[in-house]
């Protein structure tokens, strides 16, 4: 065999060693002429939160259903075997793979051989930095939809193809394709029965998951109405509808016999007592609005019911019914990478007379950088039946204790 696989990945973090993971791999086949010939790509489950968001754009929730690199582990050597490895900055990328290989039972030896676009940078682009979209830049090659495992794979394609074009043949990496292309990979199955799973697949309806009770839903309800508001009003306590408690929500109305007419008049219900915090100190801010509309998307309900509520909220004048509060000897956690320093939140949860440690019955809440987090510490809490928040809800929790 011949020709190149371009890879890359997104991850959890820097140090596969110190247990970061694969989010996201994407695989480009390039023939020896150095033209793309295949592609695809798919988002990994890492059995783990997946870390920093804000770069690579991957949320907890969009992973839940990925498969694992064990999955798609065959379907990855599939793609490397006889061809040559390219990456930039490949020295990162065949760790992490090593890595997976070896978690996944299948490690090669020795480590996974490459051919590197960023060292060769130095010899053909004159003047760019070592990053890739710098050196994109520099060699005219389009680089889209940067920080996808995909559009990052295609622009290193694109780098391949223009050295190859600069130097003509021979290739002077010849002595990395042969090392490459005679490496012996463990045996796999057939690539041809494992899943992928794309950006995007797991973006749903913010209210499809109401669909999942109806189906499940038996003819004769008899529904505990407070019953199911309490977990309601746990689940929505942070404004935002994670899928775990999407999933306690579905068990719970399956349980009680829920109809799907009735579960949407407990949203209703649960929407105008919001509207009623908000107007409890007499003015609604553009921040509760806004909070009121997303909640209403959440539970599927239109966004006209929330003016109605908030109308109705204004003319009642009622007191807010009881929330959630903490209170001062309470526990919390921390767990992912906060968008503010976790020592900052522990002084600050410290200062309001809170404590903090690890993840027992006796703990009050847990705050996540993504409330889909599938660390060890949210899926303790999870099973313990504690509130997992983000910082925002946190904070405002903290502004309730003053």
């Amino acid at each position: 065999m011949s020709g190149y696989t371009v890879v890359d990945l997104e991850t959890t973090g820097l140090f596969p060693q110190q247990h970061d993971r694969i989010v996201e791999i994407a695989i480009v086949t390039v023939s020896d002429a150095g033209h793309i010939e295949q592609e695809w790509s798919t988002l990994v489950n890492p059995q783990r939160d997946v870390g920093p968001t804000h770069i690579h754009g991957i949320t907890a929730r969009e992973v839940l259903d990925a498969p694992t690199f064990a999955e798609v582990a065959p379907l990855v050597i599939s793609s490397l075997v006889g061809k040559t490895m390219v990456a930039h900055n490949a020295r990162f990328d065949t760790s992490f793979l090593d890595y997976e290989f070896a978690r996944a039972g299948l490690a090669t030896t020795p480590p996974t051989p490459s051919l590197c676009t960023m060292q060769w940078s130095a010899r053909f682009l004159r003047g760019a930095s070592r990053k890739l979209k710098d050196c994109c830049s520099a060699a005219g090659v389009d680089h889209v939809a940067e920080h996808t495992a995909l559009g990052d794979a295609r622009a290193v394609a694109g780098l391949l193809l223009h050295y190859m074009r600069r130097c003509g043949v021979p290739v002077p990496w010849d002595d990395t394709n042969r090392f490459s292309r005679e490496h012996t990979w463990p045996p796999v199955q057939t690539a041809a029965t494992v899943r992928t799973f794309l950006r995007g697949a797991g973006v749903r309806r913010p209210d499809a998951w109401l669909d999942r009770i109806t189906s499940h839903l038996p003819r004769n309800p008899d529904p505990r109405i407070e019953a199911y508001l309490a977990v309601l009003e746990h689940a929505m306590l942070d404004g935002y509808l994670s899928a775990h408690e999407e999933k306690a929500l579905i068990e719970v109305a399956v349980e009680l016999g829920l109809h799907r007419d009735q579960i949407t008049a407990l949203h209703a219900t649960f929407l105008d007592s919001m509207a009623i915090a908000a107007w409890e100190d007499g003015v609604v801010t553009e921040d509760e609005a806004a909070q009121l509309l997303s909640v209403a998307e959440m539970l599927g309900l239109p966004r006209r019911l929330v003016h109605v509520a908030l109308e109705r909220a204004e003319r009642a004048k009622a007191p807010a019914r009881a929330t959630f509060q903490l209170a001062r000897g309470d526990q919390v956690v921390f767990t992912g990478e906060l968008s503010v320093p976790r020592e900052q939140w522990v002084q600050r949860a410290e200062a309001a007379g809170l404590r903090h440690g690890g993840v027992n019955k006796s703990t009050r809440i847990v705050v996540a950088a993504d409330p889909d987090s599938q660390s060890g510490k949210a899926a303790k809490a999870r099973s313990y039946g504690i509130p997992v928040v983000t910082e925002a809800a946190f904070a405002r929790l903290l502004d309730g204790m003053k």
